[in-house]
């Protein structure tokens, strides 16, 4: 009888030897080294699991840390060109999660000569999936001043201006945001001025309505980017002469629009009027009836946008005898001057005072 019990239940090693592609976690302080050992070593399958088993684990920062004091950053690096497609996505992806983490992200500064350039490289990739991760990664890479400088330095504004007219739809929001962080450095933009990013970006002020997808991001994120950029006279030079004055207007006009669009297009409304030329291409291409009505908007932004914008018109006298003989426009513009916002009745004195003004 106990022979039988001990037959049954007594604990036996498994027969069967794992599979030599498995990846099995080590313990305490041989994680990671072995996890990056296997993700660098020449049998394929071992590394495309290792790189799963790597994408799965940089969900805890301390994985993170531990993997970047074994270099892990620059042999993700070196996997954004290799001819294995599984290996570009999950390396990536790996790099995309680095990029959103402290460490990750310091080590890519770290090693920027040697890294960033090959990461660069990856917004040729023919895999959409991998270029999201690459725009996703350079995104959270320009999340600081020093990030911002390590990016001109290697060529990403040249890259995300040449690939953003013809890249897909989905993933153009990320390559303007990136573009948006970087020229506020002067390097920065002067590398977007000499590419032609402000005609690519009024391009995309422009909804073409032949994708099933929302475009309100798109130009959103375009005006941003063009907004800041046009506070440098050069680029409101460019602006003026590829057209968009008009573009905007046009956007401005839709009565759907979200506060973070509207928002977005009133900044560079008001970066671009500050010039003449400005003022008198709002009144040629009938824009103000339009900026008189989002005296009314719901959002304080908008509506402090619109005071300055005003402020601006005004200077040019058939903007002004336009906002004088309107019936509602001065009217308003009193009211805001009595408002509780402080801001608000500050620019409204300011925008009326403008618009009263006679020589």
């Amino acid at each position: 009888m106990a022979e039988t019990h001990l037959a049954r239940f007594e604990n036996k090693s498994d027969p069967r030897a794992p599979p030599s592609t498995k990846i099995v976690e080590a313990y305490g302080l041989g994680k990671c080294p072995k996890l990056v050992s296997q993700i660098s070593g020449s049998d394929l399958d071992v590394r495309i699991n290792a790189l799963a088993v790597l994408c799965d684990e940089f969900k805890n920062p301390y994985t993170i840390e531990g993997c970047v004091r074994e270099g892990v950053v620059s042999i993700l690096a070196q996997m954004i060109t290799d001819p294995d497609y599984t290996t570009r996505v999950r390396a990536s992806h790996a790099l995309e999660l680095a990029a959103m983490d402290a460490n990750g992200f310091f080590a890519i500064l770290l090693d920027q000569d040697e890294v960033l350039p090959k990461i660069v490289i990856g917004v040729q990739d023919p895999s959409e999936t991998v270029r999201e991760h690459i725009y996703n990664c350079l995104l959270s890479s320009t999340r600081t001043q020093q990030g911002v400088e390590a990016c001109v330095k290697n060529g990403v504004v040249t890259a995300f201006v040449n690939v953003l007219p013809k890249e897909l739809d989905v993933l153009k929001p990320s390559l303007l945001k990136t573009l948006h962080n970087i020229v506020g450095n002067e390097l920065g933009l002067e590398h977007a001025l000499e590419t032609n990013a402000v005609g690519v970006l009024i391009d995309h002020l422009t909804r073409r309505g032949d994708s099933n997808l929302d475009e309100s991001p798109i130009i959103t994120e375009a005006a941003r980017a063009l907004g800041f950029m046009c506070y440098n006279g050069k680029a409101k030079k460019q602006a003026l002469e590829k057209g968009a004055v008009a573009k905007l207007i046009t956007v401005l006009r839709e009565k759907d629009s979200s506060t973070s669009l509207k928002i977005a297009l009133t900044i560079a409304l008001m970066a671009i009027t500050i010039t003449n030329d400005g003022k008198k291409q709002v009144f040629q291409f009938e824009g103000l009836d339009v900026i008189m009505e989002l005296l009314y908007d719901d959002s304080r932004a908008v509506v402090l946008n619109i005071l300055k914008i005003i402020s601006n018109l005004a200077v040019f006298p058939q903007n002004r005898e336009v906002f004088v003989t309107d019936s509602t426009c001065t009217v308003k513009l009193r009211k805001l001057c009595k408002a509780d916002d402080a801001l608000i009745a500050k620019h409204a004195n300011i925008a009326l005072n403008a618009v009263n003004w006679t020589p």
